[in-house]
């Protein structure tokens, strides 16, 4: 029996690599570094004033839905969630904001509790304008089946999550937020045998979010 379960668990222990994934990744440096430069930007009425410019600091809030799956030794399947995240971000510049924050992903089986760093980058100096936005940093992940079972155990991992959105003026200083993300969530499956033999699963999800949320 034990070398029955030792040959199905086997089947989990390679995973092909993921040149998709691998160029996400590169897409979401360079829009990390793309923006820096407009940082160093001041308005002109600043300049011509002389007056320094204060450390403005923004809060956003932000939920939607995820639409997409998770990617297992070729085998994909469907999944759905629900996703809720805050963060708070400084302004650099008119035009760009770099802060931290933190979330939760919840599906049917999974839940990831991600903790980031957030970039987000206004195309034009007006209230009403496109930004693009990423977020990169680590999620921790609990799976409500896995906790049922001896020798199981599920472990969140890195997740990246480059975007587009529109930012909107509804007051004085509040600001409505439309986006689009394609988010990546890496994990792993772990189970352990009763003679001590130990198999991981590497398992990544890929998805689409779609959020809306105010920005202060």
């Amino acid at each position: 029996m034990k070398l029955r379960v030792r040959n199905l668990t086997a089947l989990h222990k390679t995973n092909p690599r993921r040149p998709a994934t691998r160029w996400s990744g590169v897409v979401l440096l360079l829009l990390l570094s793309a923006f820096p430069l407009l940082a160093q930007e001041k308005d002109k009425d600043e300049e011509d004033e002389g007056e320094k410019s204060k450390l403005k600091v923004h809060h956003s809030l932000e939920g939607g839905i995820l639409i997409g799956g998770q990617l297992s030794n070729e085998v994909f399947a469907y999944k759905s969630g629900i996703s809720l995240v805050y963060a708070t971000e400084v302004e650099f510049s008119s035009r760009v904001y770099y802060g931290a924050g933190l979330g939760v992903d919840k599906f049917r089986e999974e839940t990831f509790f991600p903790l980031f760093a957030s970039f987000r980058g206004m195309l034009r100096k007006k209230d009403n304008t496109p930004f693009l936005a990423a977020q990169f940093g680590y999620a921790f992940g609990n799976h409500r089946s896995y906790g049922a079972f001896e020798g199981y155990d599920f472990r969140g991992g890195v997740t990246f999550s480059p975007g587009l959105g529109y930012r909107f003026s509804a007051g004085k200083k509040l600001a409505g937020l439309l986006g689009v993300y394609y988010k990546h969530q890496f994990a792993r499956a772990d189970y352990r045998t009763y003679d001590g033999f130990r198999f991981k699963t590497p398992l990544n999800y890929d998805l689409i979010s779609f959020r809306v949320g105010i920005l202060l």
